[in-house]
């Protein structure tokens, strides 16, 4: 791909010698990255500037040209305003450790470059004896290893020393994604390995401490400047505010950010993924129009005046994950036009973020058959099945499985599960998250025997051409006594797990186990899988582990900072144990309808022959109808003969926030599926057009979807419009429904 290319030795160098980390600028001059920015948003190329930088203190550029600040054995008088409330020293600490600035850099670039291509764009290429998606885990456990072993002995509690941007590389993309809680238990993990085994939260936290720290100049003035650059500064911001569980302040810092340093695609990566975990699409907006005109000039431009920079096909396809975060048709069309652009030029590269994109491109249209081609079909996998950092892969199958049972295909309820049982619930398997898992000990007792993938490519050659061409040195091994009695030996002492270990095979984060009840959820309403169908019980062992994992002194709920995850688990769990601030009025309706039709359809339980209310029904149909309007919902409480009307739910309280509950794509799975299953299950004429007008609004927006247009055709038969559902019912055979194979 384009980003490996510029990796290589010979791109930069052509030489055949190691990628230099030299001045600012030699990088600058042959990489061209400096074009057209000021010298005022770029300081620390400056060669005066850095002059006035005491002894100790070193800026280098990453891949990006970026810059990044090492202090290392600084005299710790000209350091002010350190926070060492933040900083918790290490039982390991040792001043006398050598520190490498360029194997620093060197894994940093390749850490920045796991983060924004979500594992596509890996230095390393993992072990394939476990199949293709361990492989994936692996080459982005083997980078994250050696920045973990850099970003750890540079920020070891030590004051004299530190370089924050490791830090954030190697621990903000976690706690963007899964929050403290979910950092906590990765620790916990990193505890049981080799020693010494780094703490990722003292990591950030000891880099976190020097955001406002100021340094006295060499020269002898009493002026005090700050010691880290603007840029790094906002990063720390966001990263002590993401530590603290407040993304929405994360996600205001990553703005400013990109307002003043367009170029920072780490920074862009970062702040998609605090805005998806927020659910807030206009955010994710204003992320991605930040710096779009600024990549489409480095792009060229409008007259191609410029030189193309390094990863300006992963800038598109982040601007496009932005863009696409909502369903607005235009900025779909802007989306996809990137999208493809990006893919034509370096598909590898870019993949997994595309194949992002266009999730919620596709799904926004409605354009389900070719939303199953580009996440279910093979060619479509081949574009995120290396993207394995955070389980990626795994998300974007989830949504594979998604657009199967949009497509309505032949046996797409069997293909969608094939991708669950794969992906969502092997994770949960292997991670000792499950029923049968947490019963024995949870994660850190199941995930002990779980190492790297074993490569099997010498095996197999060995196997293969040892025969021919061999000599007899391998029969006579197989014939030693000591390999014949294998019972007799003793077992040797299992190795302890290393870093790669845990990195590779991580527990379930917030985000994946939302995905996977997605997922689930859409099964379960097509009857594709039984409301009391192992399944559920082992996701509603893993979100209710998940709860009792948090810290009980924490203000916060482990995933409270999630409102997708809110919603998700309260199918399963009492909603009232999932938080402990106000939320807002919408989740809150949703949370509570969504809940009580879990209960309803007996979710993870043992089925009875007790039979359901339509009143039962219609309460779970008000409270998600509630969470679908966003104005206050008329309501008559006995239907329309009713003299008196039902106000919304707390109306008039302003003591409740207000902002998002997802993204449109994974709102819909819950609200509009969920409202028209119960408005079915209530039957009475008002429930039945609540359930024809969400359908009348897919259709006009998503006319190319087979499934929406057969539920239209099932709410307006049960109105008695047969003509009407007869024609539903002829579109969505028309768009393909009942059609096609399976993808197995």
């Amino acid at each position: 791909s384009e980003l490996k290319y510029h990796n290589s030795s010979e791109a930069i160098r052509n030489n055949g010698s190691h990628r230099p980390y030299c001045g600012i600028a030699s990088v600058k001059s042959a990489k061209q990255i400096h074009v057209n920015i000021s010298a005022d948003m770029r300081q620390f190329s400056d060669d005066n500037n850095e002059n006035h930088l005491p002894h100790g203190v070193k800026r280098q550029s990453d891949f990006f040209g970026e810059a990044i600040t090492f202090v290392n054995d600084i005299d710790e008088s000209l350091i002010t305003s350190i926070d060492k409330a933040m900083q918790v020293p290490y039982s390991n600490q040792n001043a006398k450790v050598q520190h490498d600035i360029a194997k620093a850099v060197e894994s940093f670039d390749g850490m920045a470059l796991c983060i924004v291509s979500r594992g596509a764009s890996n230095l390393q290429t993992g072990n394939d004896g476990d199949g293709p998606d361990a492989k994936a885990m692996h080459s982005s456990a083997m980078t994250w290893s050696e920045l973990l072993k850099c970003a750890s002995g540079w920020n070891n509690g030590n004051e004299r020393c530190t370089s924050p941007m490791l830090a954030v590389a190697a621990v903000a993309p976690l706690l963007a994604q899964g929050g403290k809680d979910y950092v906590h238990r990765i620790d916990k993990l990193l505890s049981a390995t080799q020693s010494p085994s780094p703490s990722l939260m003292k990591i950030a936290k000891h880099a976190a401490s020097f955001r406002d720290a100021f340094i006295s100049t060499s020269d002898g003035d009493n002026n005090a400047t700050p010691l880290l650059t603007p840029r790094e500064r906002f990063h720390l911001h966001a990263l002590s505010m993401l530590i603290q569980n407040n993304h929405r302040c994360a996600m205001g810092a990553y703005l400013r950010l990109l307002e003043l340093y367009p170029g920072d695609l780490l920074g862009l990566s970062l702040a998609l993924d605090v805005a998806y975990s927020l659910g807030d699409g206009e955010a994710a907006r204003v992320a991605a129009t930040n710096v779009s005109t600024y990549w489409s000039e480095r792009d060229g431009g409008t007259l191609r005046l410029h030189p193309t920079q390094s990863g300006q096909t992963l800038a598109s396809s982040l601007v496009a994950v932005g863009l696409s975060s909502s369903s607005a048709l235009s900025r779909a069309a802007t989306a996809e036009t990137l999208i493809e652009m990006a893919i034509a030029r370096d598909s590898d590269g870019c993949g997994g973020t595309s194949v992002w994109a266009l999730s919620n491109i596709l799904g926004s249209e409605g354009r389900s058959s070719e939303m199953v081609s580009r996440l279910a079909g093979f060619d479509g996998t081949q574009l995120y099945q290396n993207c394995g950092f955070l389980n990626f892969h795994t998300r974007m199958a989830g949504y594979g499985g998604i657009a199967l049972l949009d497509r309505r295909g032949a046996a797409s309820e069997r293909s969608s599960l094939r991708l669950y049982d794969g992906g969502f619930a092997h994770l949960l398997d292997y991670s000792g998250n499950n029923a049968v898992g947490i019963n024995n000990g949870g994660e850190e007792v199941v995930l002990r025997d779980m190492k790297v993938p074993r490569s099997v490519a010498s095996d197999v050659v060995g196997s293969i051409f040892s025969g021919w061409f061999g000599n007899d040195d391998a029969k006579e091994k197989e014939n030693e006594p000591s390999l014949q009695d294998q019972d007799n030996v003793q077992p040797k002492k299992q190795r302890p797990r290393t870093l790669e270990d845990t990195l590779c095979w991580l527990p379930p984060s917030p985000i994946l186990l939302m995905q996977a009840t997605s997922l689930l959820f859409r099964l379960t309403l097509v009857d594709g899988v039984s409301p009391s169908d192992h399944r559920w019980v082992d996701l509603k062992a893993a979100w209710k582990y998940s709860l009792e994992m948090g810290d009980e002194a924490n203000s916060q709920k482990p995933f409270e900072f999630m409102p997708m995850a809110l919603l998700a688990s309260s199918l399963l769990l009492d909603p009232e144990t999932l938080h402990v601030e106000n939320i807002p009025t919408r989740l809150e309706s949703a949370m509570q309808g969504l809940n009580k039709m879990g209960k309803i359809m007996k979710l993870g339980q043992s089925q009875d022959k007790s039979s359901t209310t339509a009143l039962e029904w219609n309460e779970v149909l008000r409270d998600l109808a509630q969470a679908r309007d966003a104005c206050q919902r008329w309501e008559m409480p006995d239907g329309m003969e009713s003299t008196t009307y039902l106000s919304a739910r707390n109306s008039g309280d302003d003591s409740k926030p207000s902002y998002p509950i997802g993204w449109d794509f994974d709102v819909r799975q819950f609200l509009e599926h969920g409202l028209c299953y119960a408005a079915v299950r209530v039957g009475d004429y008002e429930s039945l057009c609540l359930a024809r007008a969400i359908c009348s609004e897919g259709t006009t927006l998503r006319q190319n979807c087979p499934e929406l247009w057969w539920r239209y055709s099932v709410v307006l038969d049960m109105l008695g419009d047969e003509v009407a559902a007869e024609n539903a019912r002829a579109c969505s055979v028309s768009l393909g429904s009942g059609e096609g194979g399976s993808t197995n």
